[in-house]
């Protein structure tokens, strides 16, 4: 799940002459969901995976794919509360013109009874870059903790905390933090199908970036969506609203499109099991 920032590395070059372009923060549950499952902690060694597509890729409310489709992908070992995977991503119009996202994880996640913590890091990894003169290369990490509380089973709290110290490789600090609350709606005479309701609010923060000589072009904005889903087995449809409230040139500086950080509709068809599931 990640910037465009390139991108607008390649605009605010062009422009560098000219005035200088004030932009916005950065390029996913969920909403874009991140890429791990959300599984209960494993006893012993397990292989978790998952395939999905979605009409847009998006990534704390700004889209990675300028409002096409993504085909997605992940596979995480587990061991006692450990985990370490991978993710992936197409994507597309980055100004460094990266072949994929890649997204490398680990870290460690528990729950003690109604109260779950899930701490660790992520790399974001861009191959096949190409590095005109005066861009930099995207790949950067993120640390992050996830608490969260559930209640009478079926509703729960997830608060996020991202942040790095070189957000999308422009020597800027990161700080990403949201709150995302879901109600379950499960069918007792349909144990294999469910429901849910769930959303995010959230802001994103880059301090003290610097890029052409420029420092703070990036604005802190903030994003928010809303969706429901069904799940049937292994498999789940996830349709939600989303939005920023970044201005047109904002968006610019982010994403290097004045569209792309605008309202839309996600629709996303996943399939997620792990090996320990399969009968």
């Amino acid at each position: 799940m990640n910037k465009f920032v390139g991108r607008a590395v390649k605009t605010l070059a062009g422009v560098a002459a000219g005035a200088l372009i004030v932009g916005s923060a950065s390029a996913a549950d969920l909403a874009a969901p991140e890429p791990a499952v959300a599984a209960e902690v494993p006893s012993v060694v397990d292989l978790a995976f998952g395939v999905a597509g979605v009409n847009d890729y998006l990534f704390r409310g700004l889209s990675q794919t300028h409002g096409d489709p993504a085909i997605q992908g992940y596979a995480e070992l587990q061991a006692y509360g450990f985990y370490a995977g991978v993710w992936g991503s197409s994507i597309k119009d980055f100004a460094t013109d990266p072949s994929m996202e890649i997204d490398l994880y680990g870290g460690y996640r528990t729950t003690i009874g109604a109260f779950g913590i899930d701490v660790g890091g992520l790399y974001y990894y861009y191959p096949g870059e190409r590095t005109p003169a005066g861009v930099k290369q995207l790949d950067y990490w993120e640390l992050y903790a996830k608490p969260s509380v559930t209640v009478f089973d079926v509703v729960s709290l997830t608060g996020n905390f991202y942040w790095t110290t070189d957000y999308v490789n422009v020597s800027g600090d990161g700080y990403y933090l949201s709150v995302i609350p879901k109600v379950a709606i499960p069918l007792s005479s349909f144990p294999d199908l469910g429901f849910y309701v769930s959303g995010e609010l959230g802001k994103q923060w880059v301090k003290n970036e610097k890029l052409f000589g420029a420092r703070n072009f990036l604005a802190d904005y903030m994003t928010w969506n809303i969706g429901a889903g069904v799940t049937y087995k292994a498999m789940t449809l996830d349709v939600r609203y989303s939005d920023t409230d970044l201005k047109k040139g904002e968006c610019l500086g982010y994403t290097g499109f004045k569209s792309t950080c605008d309202e839309r509709v996600m629709v996303k068809l996943a399939f997620d099991t792990a090996f320990s599931k399969l009968k």
